[in-house]
C-alpha cells in the first residue's frame, strides 16, 4: 500500500534551535552544517523508547539476518542502519534501516546484510560498544534495498563505495573503513555540542539539505549522539576533506562588506559583521528548508508491520529515507537526498509553483 507524506507532514511539531535574537544556530566544520531541531517537550516521549545501545543484544543463525532482543521493559526503535561490528570470530552484520521491537521481546531482520567479506561464522550476545552506525554518505544505496531480494550480500556494494570515497581500501569490510579512520572521527565530534532538547538535525553540504533525521525523543537523541555524529555524519567531513572542501569565509566576508560607522570602535563594528553573518546564515538555511516544504513523497508501508509502530519507504526523485510512524504521530525519520538529484531543478520548479498560484482562474 502506498500513501503520500508531505515534508510539513514528516517533521511537524519540530523547529530549529534558535539563539537569544531569533537567528537558527549553525555548527559548522569545513563544507558541513548542522542545523539541530528541538518541540515542545509534550511531544518528546522520554519515558516511552529505552536505549538502544543498552536494552538490545544481537545474534544470528544464517547469513544476512539480525536477531534483536530487547532485555528491556520499554519499547526499542534502532538507530537508523545499526551495524554489529564485533571482535568474535564472526561475520559482521549491518541493517539498511531502522527497527522496532517490543518490551521483553525478540525480533528477527531477514533483510539484514554482511558487512564483513569472506569473513564466516555467527556472532552471539553482542551489543553496546559493538553497535556502530553505518555513514551516511551510502544511506541511500541501503534504503533502496528495502524490500528487495538482494540476500545476504546486499550492503556489500555500499562498503564499496565508501571505501573509494575515502580512500580506505575496505574492500567488502565495513571495519576497515572505522580502523582507519576512528581517530580523525573522535576529533569530528568535539566540533559539534549537542544543545539541550534536540529532537533532530538537519545536515548540509555546501549549503544544500543533505540527510534529516527526527529522533523519537529528547533522551535517545543523547543516548546516540556520539554515534550518529561519529560513525554517521562524520563520513561527509572526510569526504570534505579528501576533497579539499573548506568552510565559506563567510564571516570575513561579511566583515570585508562592511563600511565603517562613525564613531563606531573595531569591537562594535566585528559585533555587528557576527550578528548580520547570523542572519545571513538563518536567512539561507530557512530558505533551503522551505524548499523541502513544497514537496510530498510516496509512503509505502513494510511487509510484516502488523502491530505496533509502523514503518514506511518514503522515496521521490530527488529523497529517499524511511519513516517510523504510529496514529500519524512520527517516531523515527530517516531521509537523505539522492546522489543524482540538482537541487536547483527542485528551486526552479517550486518557482514554477508559486507563479502559477498566483495566476488567475481562466476566465472570459
Amino acid at each position: 500500500m502506498t500513501e503520500t507524506r508531505e515534508f510539513t507532514e514528516l517533521l511537524k511539531g519540530c523547529r530549529p534551535i534558535k539563539d537569544e535574537n531569533g537567528n537558527i544556530i549553525v555548527q559548522s566544520i569545513m563544507n558541513m552544517q548542522l542545523v539541530c531541531l528541538t518541540t515542545d517537550k509534550e511531544y518528546s516521549l522520554d519515558d516511552r523508547f529505552a536505549n538502544p545501545m543498552d536494552s538490545l543484544v544481537a545474534s544470528n543463525n544464517s547469513y544476512g539476518e539480525i536477531r534483536f532482543q530487547n532485555n528491556s521493559n520499554k519499547e526499542v526503535i534502532t538507530p537508523t542502519q545499526m551495524a554489529v561490528i564485533t571482535k568474535q570470530i564472526a561475520q559482521n552484520h549491518g541493517m539498511i534501516k531502522s527497527g522496532y521491537i517490543s518490551a521483553k521481546t525478540t525480533k528477527v531482520f531477514n533483510d539484514a546484510g554482511c558487512v564483513q567479506g569472506a569473513q564466516g561464522g555467527h556472532f552471539r550476545s553482542v551489543g553496546g560498544d559493538e553497535f556502530r552506525i553505518i555513514p551516511i554518505t551510502v544511506r541511500e544505496m541501503l534504503f533502496e534495498s528495502i524490500g528487495k531480494l538482494d540476500g545476504f550480500s546486499r550492503i556489500y556494494p555500499a562498503i564499496r563505495k565508501l571505501g573509494q570515497q575515502t580512500n580506505a581500501s575496505t574492500d567488502e569490510y565495513l571495519d576497515r573503513y572505522f580502523t582507519k579512520y576512528d581517530k580523525k572521527l573522535e576529533q569530528f565530534i568535539a566540533h559539534f555540542e549537542r544543545p539541550k532538547n534536540v529532537i533532530g538535525v538537519i545536515i548540509l553540504i555546501d549549503g544544500e539539505i543533505v540527510a534529516i533525521d527526527k529522533f523519537p525523543s529528547f533522551t535517545y537523541a543523547e543516548q546516540i549522539w556520539d554515534k550518529m555524529i561519529r560513525d554517521c555524519y562524520g563520513a561527509l567531513a572526510i569526504v570534505s576533506e579528501l576533497h579539499g572542501k573548506k568552510a565559506k569565509e563567510t564571516f570575513t566576508d561579511v566583515y570585508s562588506k562592511l563600511s565603517s560607522n562613525k564613531d563606531e570602535t573595531p569591537l562594535e563594528k566585528l559585533e555587528r559583521a557576527l550578528n548580520k553573518t547570523k542572519r545571513d546564515l538563518t536567512k539561507s538555511v530557512e530558505e533551503k528548508i522551505q524548499d523541502l516544504l513544497e514537496l510530498t513523497l510516496d509512503a509505502k508501508l513494510e511487509e510484516g508491520n502488523s502491530s505496533g509502530p509502523k514503518s514506511y519507504v518514503l522515496k521521490n526523485e530527488g529523497y529517499i529515507g524511511q519513516v517510523i510512524s504510529e496514529s500519524d504521530f512520527h517516531h523515527m525519520v530517516s531521509i537523505v537526498r539522492r546522489e543524482s538529484f540538482n537541487p536547483l531543478a527542485l528551486r526552479r520548479v517550486n518557482e514554477l509553483k508559486k507563479k502559477a498560484r498566483s495566476q488567475e482562474k481562466f476566465s472570459l
